[in-house]
């Protein structure tokens, strides 16, 4: 304790008279002096009294002398400016006078030199006749502590320890409230890691978030110091670019991050290369918003991905009109796989030898109320962004399956049935067990089906999807490569495919006009075919002079609007019976 009263002859300082209000001994509770001199200096938390003129400290309690680490008789020596060294203890003195009590968080210097964080309750109080104020002190330095940590950890990406999309959406507002007083425009990046899914399942989940550490890396390295760089979800990334003027400079900053990663990354399980496709968002209106702003830069880098990936793509508000109709079609194609909009179109697939059909493609159409019918390229991407392919997946199969028994059991011909799979469902793990459910349901023999995978897809999947392909051919079920020639997929790999077949890409076929022309490429392709012992297929067959170059060049099985554009069920009947047996 510390006063202002001179020391006794025993030594020890009395204690001060009682701080008080009214007149004393005992107040109308009951309470009395005693009472309140022990619940002033026995107190758990420290406690004083300051003058409220010269801001000196008239009494303190044992608790504040043991945490401030100050003696009784330095307190009563010093002013409060020494714990506190502003000029806000008069601003909080007239507030406690006006509102009877004033409670104030604030920082406090111990004798040690460390400061605490405080929280402290006052009220004005008569000290011996003189103005003054008692205060109570709570220490909240570890509370603080506490709470800071909680909302780093709530605001930080766990593996990278950058900050997560709460934080980054954070941080864009406050560059935008700084941009009403600097006139100086920013940016926000959005980025997309390509095909990080595939590394993913072929690496295991371990490496995918080295990878992604390794990607969090290298952005930093390539930007400014003061830039930053957030981790939004499993692997897209966002950069706040601050006082970037024009908005070419933003779009320079991008491809700076793209060529960046030109060089294959370093990480933990190797050495692997992967791109980036980035959207961009500039603004130089302090009014925008900053969500509004991210999800401008996720649509750009949406449109880079549909262009080919790979690319930097700026946000113009043209994108939000696609991405509107594009939410519509999405809701759309849920109500028609609910209501059984979606139908099967069948392409016979032609023997070279006979002319026979010995085979079709089935091939899904969406027949709308409002829009008739939708081709596959208007809602297939949707279905595969959305995750609705695996429920279309499945439906095409066991339908086109029952469909193609149906035939062979009223006798229109031992076909096979050849159906895609989306690059998505490759992998998936249940793959087999929903093929094999198909045939089962349909009674059809597995040798009668052909599972289709492009090309870019089978190239890109990872050991366990592939396994699943093996697994299929051991039942006897086929594999072909679908659009062969389009996925640059190396001839020591392709000799690796689990597959029976390579479907060549229509586009190889445009060269040949006349009969006397020729295509070395696609006489290549089914040279090389046969040489690894598979069937060949020639798609996109549209003309006579096509027809003659591919029996020339001996390939196997022939598709094209030259023999009938798909077609439904009864229309395929039709072609079943015109066609020679």
């Amino acid at each position: 304790m510390s006063s202002r009263a001179p020391a006794t002859s025993t030594g020890r300082k009395p204690r001060p008279a009682l701080p008080r209000h009214q007149p004393r001994p005992e107040s109308a509770s009951g309470t009395t002096e005693a009472d309140l001199r022990r619940l002033f200096f026995e107190n758990p938390q420290p406690m004083w009294i300051i003058d409220a003129e010269s801001q000196h400290f008239l009494a303190v309690n044992d608790t504040a002398v043991q945490k401030y680490g100050y003696t009784t008789e330095e307190f009563a020596a010093m002013p409060a400016t020494v714990i506190r060294p502003d000029s806000r203890w008069v601003a909080d003195f007239d507030l406690a006078r006006t509102r009877s009590s004033a409670f104030s968080p604030r920082h406090h210097r111990l004798k040690d030199g460390r400061w605490i964080d405080v929280e402290v309750s006052s009220v004005p109080f008569e000290f011996n006749g003189r103005p003054a104020f008692l205060s109570i002190i709570n220490d909240v330095t570890e509370r603080n502590r506490l709470e800071t940590e909680l909302r780093e950890g709530v605001l930080r990406d766990p593996l990278t320890g950058g900050p997560n999309r709460a934080l980054f959406v954070e941080r864009v507002g406050h560059a935008l409230t700084r941009m009403r007083r600097r006139s100086a425009a920013i940016a926000v990046l959005f980025i997309d890691v390509d095909h990080f899914k595939a590394v993913n399942d072929s690496l295991g989940y371990t490496a995918g978030d080295g990878l992604l550490q390794a990607v969090a890396a290298r952005l930093a390295t390539a930007l400014r110091p003061g830039d930053t760089v957030a981790r939004l979800s499993a692997d897209e990334f966002a950069v706040l670019l601050e006082e970037v003027g024009e908005e070419r400079r933003a779009l320079e900053v991008a491809e700076r991050l793209r060529e960046a990663f030109d060089a294959p990354l370093d990480f933990s399980a190797g050495r692997v290369a992967v791109g980036l496709s980035i959207g961009v968002a500039w603004t130089a209106n302090p009014r925008t918003q900053a969500e509004a702003m991210l999800r401008d830069a996720e649509l750009a880098m949406h449109s880079a991905k549909t262009a080919g990936r790979g690319r930097v793509e700026v946000f113009t508000p043209d994108m939000h009109a696609s991405a509107r109709q594009r939410l519509e079609v999405e809701q759309d194609l849920r109500r028609a796989i609910e209501l059984g909009q979606l139908r099967l179109h069948f392409q016979p697939l032609i023997s070279m030898a006979d002319g026979a059909i010995v085979g079709c493609e089935a091939l899904v159409r969406w027949w709308h109320p409002g829009r008739g019918l939708i081709a596959p390229d208007n809602f297939i991407p949707v279905a595969e962004e959305t995750g609705l392919i695996g429920g279309i997946d499945t439906w095409v199969m066991r339908t086109a399956c029952a469909q193609v028994a149906a035939w062979r059991r009223s006798g229109l011909g031992d076909l096979f049935v050849a159906v895609n799979v989306s690059g998505r469902e490759l992998g998936s793990g249940d793959l087999v067990d929903r093929v094999e459910a198909a045939l089962w349901e349909s009674e059809l023999p597995g040798n009668r089906l052909e599972v289709e995978v492009t090309e870019t897809t089978a190239v890109t999947q990872p050991a366990e999807a592939l396994e699943e392909l093996r697994h299929l051919r051991r039942a006897g079920i086929g594999v072909a490569v679908d659009d062969f020639g389009t996925g640059y997929s190396s001839l020591s790999k392709l000799a690796t495919f689990p597959i029976d077949r390579l479907k060549i890409d229509r586009s190889f076929l445009t060269s040949v006009r006349r009969e006397e022309d020729d295509a070395p490429l696609v006489a290549a392709m089914i040279d090389l075919g046969h040489r690894l012992g598979l069937g060949v297929t020639a798609e996109g067959v549209e003309t006579p002079e096509q027809l003659a170059f591919l029996r020339r060049s001996g390939c196997d099985l022939l598709q094209g609007f030259l023999f009938s554009p798909p077609v439904p069920p009864d229309g395929f009947e039709q072609l079943l019976k015109r066609s020679p047996t």
